[in-house]
């Protein structure tokens, strides 16, 4: 008994460590946000120019880094993956503390989005291999709350962090010299990442260099033929995520606009009352659906917890977006964000549950990639499209815009949830069993 709970204290400790990492890409990612005012005053660029800082330039890097890093997390150390990812991101998050041209912004930009699509594939596969079955769904969905820890404390202390630093009266760095109060502040956090950047060597690798060398070494088009084999449930899984992943991604990116321009409040208090909120509902919902992952005792439990999951988003979402009082709308919001990101729980369960150890990451990093490509990329733009062609001079254009946006990804998520629950079903009922091996 003691041996089992010294294990299951060194697996939660191993997921901590890869929780806390992840929490760090999120505010390194996200903290640049709350600089926009700055940077296009000290470089005087436009609206254009500051959303392909933040989005494109990171999106893209990080999507094409994406299949890569799934590649490295099936053949190499899995630790040495992730630790060369935060280190190279939070000296690329430093680094702007010494750009004197916007170009540079950009390029430390690209390389952070790079460097962080480094460690969610060996960070899920290390879960699939390091912790027991029987926690392992509430494992990766503690895990998927670093993005929501992380974005939020970005919005809550990016703020008082920044003007603690403009208060302070430090002006210079030593082999820099003079800087801004924002890229101090970038500086400061970015080298706060550098020495966590070793913490995932206190944790063994449990996949052993004599398992590494003598299984099979899965590359990207094994791992397709697999997956081409077995599309079925493939298919409707990647369908689930990426229509789940267009309402969260659709959210972060226009609900700030929304409420300034419906309410008229101060984008300073959205982004304590939506970094509350990610700070303490989504948590919550992701330990819900971890507990009630573990408790399902067949793929089928699996794809039917999915299904009630994208449903609630989608209700939730669709009213939150209609509805015309404040008080309402935070209420409403709070159940999405409850809800909104528990799909990656569910995803990452399925594919830890049905994909040989030698495909894992590779096969994760396509869930990321497709959500990147296609959500991320694809679900504001669609949002404005909407809101411009469909609903162009009404006064809510933007929310209608956006409930319109949600109600269809939302339909593609629970109709591609319910379509696999319905063919993993009839396999149980029948006694088909997934084939386990890669082709050779």
């Amino acid at each position: 008994m003691q041996d089992q709970r010294k294990r299951a204290r060194a697996q939660w400790a191993l997921v901590a460590c890869l929780t806390l990492l992840n929490m760090l890409a999120q505010i390194d990612k996200n903290i640049l946000v709350l600089m926009v005012g700055p940077i296009q005053r000290d470089f005087g660029v436009s609206d254009i120019q500051i959303s392909f800082l933040i989005g494109t330039a990171f999106a893209v890097a990080n999507i094409l880094v994406g299949l890569p890093a799934g590649w490295l997390a099936d053949r190499f150390d899995r630790r040495l993956v992730i630790a060369t990812g935060v280190l190279v991101w939070s000296a690329a998050v430093a680094a702007n503390a010494a750009a004197t041209a916007f170009i540079a912004l950009v390029i430390a930009r690209a390389v952070v989005g790079a460097a962080e699509a480094l460690t969610p594939p060996s960070s899920y596969s290390l879960i699939r291999d390091g912790v027991d079955d029987r926690r392992r769904a509430r494992a990766l969905s503690v895990y998927t709350m670093s993005m929501m820890l992380g974005t939020g404390l970005s919005l809550v202390l990016g703020g008082p962090l920044l003007h603690l630093v403009q208060a302070s009266g430090i002006h210079a760095l030593p082999f820099v010299g003079e800087v801004s109060a924002w890229q101090l502040t970038l500086f400061m956090i970015g080298v706060a990442g550098l020495p966590l950047s070793l913490l995932i060597f206190c944790f063994k690798d449990p996949r052993s260099q004599r398992d590494a060398a003598t299984r099979p070494q899965e590359g990207l088009r094994t791992v397709l033929r697999w997956l081409a084999g077995q599309r079925r449930l493939f298919v409707p899984l990647f369908a689930f995520a990426v229509g789940s992943s267009m309402i969260g991604f659709g959210m972060a990116a226009w609900i700030p606009t929304m409420i300034a321009r419906r309410w008229g409040l101060e984008l300073r208090d959205i982004g304590l009352m939506q970094g509350g909120l990610l700070l303490t509902m989504g948590p919550l919902g992701l330990w819900l659906v971890g507990v009630a992952l573990d408790r399902a005792t067949g793929l089928a439990a699996v794809a039917r917890i999915g299904a009630v999951v994208a449903a609630a988003t989608t209700v939730f979402s669709v009213s939150m977006c209609l509805t015309g009082d404040l008080t309402a709308f935070w209420l409403l919001d709070a159940l999405v964000v409850l809800c909104s990101w528990s799909f990656m729980a569910v995803a990452s369960t399925f594919v830890a549950r049905t994909v040989p150890a030698g495909g894992i990451g590779m096969v994760m990093a396509i869930v990321l990639v497709l959500n990147g490509l296609i959500a991320q990329s694809g679900s504001p733009t669609l949002i404005a499209l909407v809101a411009r062609h469909l609903y162009g001079g009404q006064a809510l254009a933007l929310p209608s815009a956006m409930a319109t946006v949600f109600a269809l990804s939302g339909c593609i998520a629970v109709g591609a949830a319910l379509l696999l629950g319905g063919r993993l079903a009839r396999r149980e009922t029948s006694g088909v069993t997934l084939e386990r091996r890669m082709p050779s």
